[in-house]
């Protein structure tokens, strides 16, 4: 028997992980995917989440990481640049980031399975003490469910979303464009109601540039995404042939929508 199972390697379970293996106890990390992964994300980092890496012992010097120095807001016809009071910000794709995680988490001693899918809790007398998997059972005194916003086991365990809580969609996309070395990260607040834009420099010859907003009945991030692109600078390169892949959108749960948190 293990001494903790978590499920799901994302950000959080790849920092639990670290952090319990490296306390000395026998952690087993299941993860349905294999890395490098994608995943749909702005790829920005406050100076509080660079702290964390450092607490993780991330090599923040290694090349990848791109620094920022604060947000700028633009909204009403202004624009305002917002240094971050302590630290910098940095930037990196969520697909190089999350790998860089699951390596921090190996290396503390934990084991990471990977292309293993969670289906259900093992709950022999009511508690939980393990998981059933797509290719067996794993047994654990504690468990941990880090399997992302929506949660699978949680719902297993009928800890499902709260009605009333707000759900929000995002759609992004890389572009080649010459801001990828903006030193800010810029949020643009009035695209439309309860609703924003974001460019964020990846440092990299590319820019993240996405929308996200309240979902509704039909919600629909690409026509938002297209229509605040159009009128904006051809120099900045946010065109279709200056897109680096496809525009990609997810769901995000908001406002503790699950409970216990």
């Amino acid at each position: 028997m293990r001494d903790v199972i978590v499920v799901g390697a994302g950000p959080a379970g790849s920092a639990v992980a670290c952090h319990l293996a490296r306390s000395g106890l026998d952690v087993l990390v299941l993860e349905k995917s294999s890395f490098p992964r994608e995943k749909v994300c702005g790829d920005g980092l406050t100076p509080r989440a660079v702290q964390e890496l450092r607490t993780l012992g991330i090599d923040l010097t290694a090349p990848g990481w791109f620094p920022n120095q604060g947000i700028r807001l633009i909204g009403a016809g202004r624009s305002l640049e917002l240094d971050w009071p302590d630290g910098r910000g940095l930037t990196r794709t969520r697909a190089d980031f999350d790998d860089v995680l699951v390596r921090q988490a190996t290396a503390a001693g934990a084991t990471v399975q990977q292309n293993t899918k969670v289906t259900g809790p093992l709950q022999p007398d009511g508690r939980v003490t393990g998981v059933h998997t797509d290719k067996g059972t794993h047994e654990a005194r504690l468990v941990v469910a880090a399997d992302g916003a929506s949660s699978r086991l949680s719902v297993a365990l009928g800890l499902r979303p709260s009605r009333d809580r707000p759900i929000g969609i995002a759609g992004r996309c890389y572009f080649r464009s010459p801001r990828h070395d903006d030193p800010y990260l810029e949020i643009w607040l009035d695209l439309v109601p309860a609703g924003y834009g974001w460019v964020f420099g990846m440092g990299d010859g590319t820019c993240n540039v996405g929308v996200a907003l309240l979902r509704t009945e039909h919600p629909d991030y690409r026509s938002l995404l297209t229509n605040w692109l159009a009128p904006l600078p051809p120099a900045w390169g946010f065109t279709e042939e200056n897109a680096t892949g496809p525009l990609r959108g997810a769901a995000l749960p908001m406002g503790f929508s699950r409970r216990p948190h």
